[in-house]
């Protein structure tokens, strides 16, 4: 099973921004999820150059790949 966490955050305009990062750790809690979007929040600013000034909420998904025969 793959895990991707997908960090969500609210930018100056009144919009999203999401950053993907695959092969999430097991058992991953929100705390954990918080730390690191705080870590990474100054440095983010959107494709146009928005600010992305808070951190809204953290998705994690899991994919299960099934080969057919």
């Amino acid at each position: 099973m793959a895990k991707k966490l997908q960090l969500v955050f609210k930018t100056a305009a009144n919009t999203t921004s999401t950053v993907s990062i695959e092969n999430a750790k097991e058992n991953l809690t929100l705390d954990e999820a918080k730390t690191a979007a705080a870590k990474i929040l100054p440095v983010l600013t959107t494709k146009s150059g928005v600010e992305v000034i808070s951190f809204e909420k953290a998705v994690l998904t899991t994919t299960t790949q099934e080969v057919l025969e």
